[in-house]
């Protein structure tokens, strides 16, 4: 029984766009972006906020540069005081946000990236 195949070339070059480093690159990154983001969102939304009128540790939640095809979500290196909150010190018992804002949403960063490939692959 033959086997007929239709659209390999189609196929093929749509490997072959793929293939392109830059292109695969250009994808991830928008992908880890969008991942980046929705985490972003939760530990502003998790962060303690004072009464205090002045700036606040929710406000200045930044999201780094991707270096080596990774993506950092953090604070402002002014609000270095946000690891005392989230590990405690020896005379403070901690307050976690950030790593229960990260089990939070975990699955939607993962859906997220793969939408974000899937709409950038579907553009091939």
């Amino acid at each position: 029984m033959p086997v007929k195949s239709t659209g390999l070339a189609e196929f093929q070059a749509k490997l072959k766009k793929l293939a392109s480093i830059e292109k695969n690159e250009a994808i991830a990154e928008k992908a880890l972006r969008a991942g980046a983001e929705i985490l972003r969102a939760e530990i502003e939304r998790r962060a303690p906020r004072s009464t205090y009128k002045g700036k606040h540790l929710a406000d200045h939640v930044i999201i780094s540069k991707i270096v080596n095809g990774k993506i950092k979500v953090g604070f402002h290196k002014d609000f270095f005081y946000a690891r005392f909150l989230e590990w405690g010190t020896s005379k403070m018992p901690a307050q976690t946000f950030v790593e229960p804002a990260f089990n939070a949403v975990k699955d939607k960063i993962l859906v997220a990236m793969a939408q974000v490939y899937r709409k950038e692959l579907a553009k091939l």
